[in-house]
Parts: C-alpha cells; structure tokens; sequence
C-alpha cells in the first residue's frame, strides 16, 4: 500500500468554533495548529498574562487530502481551505515555513501582530534574514509601520504578521 503523503492546510473556522475543529481533529489523532500570543490583562491585583488566538479564524492541520476532504464534509459549515490559483485546490503551506510560523508564536516578547490577508503590498521590501536577536534565523520582508522597521513574516497565501521594531544592523539582505 502507498503512504499516503501529508501536508500543512490552513483553514478559515467560522463562527467561533475553534474548540469543535480541534476536538475534531484530537479525535481524528490529526496534527493541528491554533496560533495564540500571550497578551497582558489588567486586573484589581495588577496585570496577568493570557494566551488568546493571534487571529481567530485561522487553523492548521497537517493531514492528507482524502482526509482533509472527508473534514470538509464533516465540519461542512465550520471550515474552508484556503484555495491555491495555480495548483486549483487547497493551499499547501511548505514544512519549512510553517516550522518557522510555529515558533515565532513560541517566542514571548516577539509583539507578534496579525495584518490580515497576505497581500503583495507586504512584498515590495527586501527579502532579509535576522542574523541577531530573539528573531536570529527568521526571514521575511522588512516594512516601515507605524515609524518602525519590523519584519514582515507570511504563511504564503494565507495571512502576514509583523513582528516588533528589528534595528538594521540585525539583519542581512537575501539575494
């Protein structure tokens, strides 16, 4: 029997229901990713820390497409794949990229922020590479927001997060 080849989907959950898709896919024995930030919190004895999803739509699975299509009939209503133009079906998000998304929601100090859609507008920077910091290894496009230089990072098709200020001397340009 052929193995069955597996990949990372991204998908829209509607209506707040996020808990139903992951108890979905913890019953399928499905590897998934729900990306949370830790977000600070005033109460009457000071501030608290609070992890809440970083967009609240967004979802990964890592599963094959047979079973990404049985999913979509069982969740009809609840999730939607992100479409791929070129390849006509649902958007594949490389190994590479996302092992990088994941731990740049890892880090606690990255002021990780959504901007919505992955649009083209978040491309017309340099390619760069952080080469010193909390975000050393990271590679994304470098855009001014807000009057700071922060790193751009993309789950290509899907969606785009800055992350906080990155002085240029921690940073060397890709070819």
């Amino acid at each position: 029997m052929a193995e069955k080849k597996i990949f990372w989907y991204p998908l829209r959950v509607f209506f707040g229901r996020a808990d139903l898709v992951r108890r979905t896919f913890d019953e399928a024995d499905l590897e998934s990713f729900y990306p949370m930030r830790l977000v600070e919190k005033p109460t009457k004895e000071g501030l608290r820390f609070v992890e809440e999803p970083l967009v609240r739509s967004l979802m990964f699975v890592k599963t094959d497409p047979e079973t990404l299509r049985e999913l979509r009939v069982k969740l009809h209503g609840t999730i939607a794949t992100y479409h791929d133009r070129v390849a006509q079906g649902p958007l594949v998000v490389p190994e590479k990229q996302m092992d990088q998304f994941k731990e740049l929601c890892k880090l606690k100090d990255s002021g990780l922020e959504y901007l919505g859609d992955d649009q083209p507008k978040y491309h017309t920077g340099d390619r760069v590479r952080v080469i010193e910091g909390i975000f050393k290894g990271f590679e994304g496009h470098i855009k001014r927001i807000r009057h700071d230089r922060r790193l751009i990072v993309t789950v290509e098709g899907v969606a785009a997060f800055a992350t906080r200020f990155i002085p240029p001397s921690c940073l060397e340009k890709i070819e």
